[in-house]
């Protein structure tokens, strides 16, 4: 075995956790045995999500983001599943293939299993059998996976060209920029909808990674996506969708890749907690949470397409009539409103993606036409897409 797979096979044995390098196609170069003694529950995980080559992709676009973002990267799959990842860089400093530790979960395994899996239809047919699948996924906290992301890091960036019988000890490990107890504290607030202590906290979480890592913008970056993927995980135990919480989507990663200050970033970052503290809080009161749960997920799966209120009752074995009056009652708008407030979220993300042409980008959000997307844009925004997207890039 190449001396580099050898030690990142002991790394995987003694981390807990599996190992594996793809190439910059996403061929497997290596995998450690433990992972390879995964490779059954991943499958059988993966084809009751549906998401086979969603992840294959989400797991090569990990080392891509990794070497963009300060050679750390700690991300989900689409299954759930956490993924910490570093790049592996040739002798010109360009990204060679990628190294991840995973999968494991940031949150327990029954809750796991009740909230994320259950909204899977598939996969909600047997929830008591994924207890025992499930089994040998480790669980990690928050700050152990950030510690995880570092080691992996020194470790990709470790020469073993010239490595005898051990791993030269790095020793400039950044300190964390704020501490566990603030991580219990915001996820004890969010728990309880306490909005207002939830927002305090995060400033001031903020704050210290602002203190901390405003001179190194790669590491700032790093650092933010890794206070995203704490929200992520409140988020959804509050049951809203991950990606609206994040956008760790592909849009989003490139958006702030792009970002050439602090300031773009801390904006970036608000824009995401307020969408945040919005989608959480929205319904937590809900006397019928799960069905406006369910309702969300459906509308934001297929807002880009046709979507009618009778295909929504369906989908939640009620009534329209009975439907549309407790969406009302709970959420205080219309389900057309709402279908209608999605969609201009989505174009707004759309438009500031110069690349991408009006007219597909009213497609794309499930507007029927260009036309009547810009009256309801601008009857919503005050402005014109075409405004909008001027107004972003003068701010760039």
């Amino acid at each position: 075995m190449d001396k580099r797979y050898a030690h990142y096979e002991n790394l995987s044995v003694t981390s807990g956790l599996g190992m594996m390098v793809l190439d910059t196609s996403g061929q497997t170069l290596f995998a450690s045995s433990l992972l390879a003694d995964l490779s059954g529950v991943l499958q059988k995980l993966r084809a009751a999500l549906d998401c086979e080559e969603a992840s294959r992709i989400a797991l090569l676009y990990g080392c891509y983001q990794a070497r963009r973002f300060g050679g750390r990267y700690v991300f989900f799959d689409p299954a759930g599943l956490v993924y910490c990842a570093a790049p592996l860089l040739d002798d010109k400093g360009k990204l060679s293939s990628g190294i991840l530790a995973g999968p494991f979960l940031m949150t327990d395994r029954d809750e796991f299993i009740h909230c994320d899996l259950s909204r899977h239809p598939t996969a909600a047919e047997n929830l008591e059998e994924w207890s025992a699948e499930l089994l040998n996924i480790p669980y990690r906290t928050p700050r152990q996976a950030h510690a995880l992301s570092e080691h992996l890091y020194h470790v990709a960036s470790a020469d073993f060209s010239d490595m005898a019988e051990s791993v030269p000890v790095q020793t400039d490990t950044p300190v964390a920029a704020y501490s566990l107890e603030q991580e219990d504290d915001l996820l004890e607030a969010i728990r309880k909808g306490d909005i207002r202590t939830a927002d305090a906290v995060l400033n001031d979480m903020l704050r210290q990674i602002l203190l901390h890592y405003s001179g190194n913008l790669e590491v700032l970056r790093s650092r933010v996506v890794e206070l995203t993927v704490l929200l992520s995980r409140a988020a959804l135990k509050g049951g809203a969708d991950i990606q609206a919480i994040l956008g760790l989507n592909y849009g989003y990663l490139r958006e702030i890749d792009g970002f050439s200050s602090v300031e773009d970033i801390v904006l970036w970052l608000q824009m995401v907690l307020r969408q945040f503290t919005r989608h959480v809080f929205d319904f937590s009161g809900a006397k019928h949470a799960d069905i406006i749960y369910k309702a969300v997920e459906y509308i934001k799966r297929n807002y880009a397409a046709e979507i009618v209120l009778q295909d929504v009752a369906a989908h939640l074995f009620i009534s329209q009539s009975y439907f549309c009056r407790i969406f009302k009652e709970e959420t205080g708008q219309t389900p057309g409103r709402y279908i209608t407030a999605v969609r201009i979220e989505e174009s707004k993300r759309l438009l500031r993606d110069s690349s991408i042409g009006i007219a597909e980008i009213s497609g794309r959000a499930g507007f029927e036409n260009q036309s009547y997307f810009t009256k309801v844009f601008r009857k919503t925004e005050g402005c014109t897409p075409g405004d909008y997207r001027r107004r972003h890039l003068e701010r760039r």
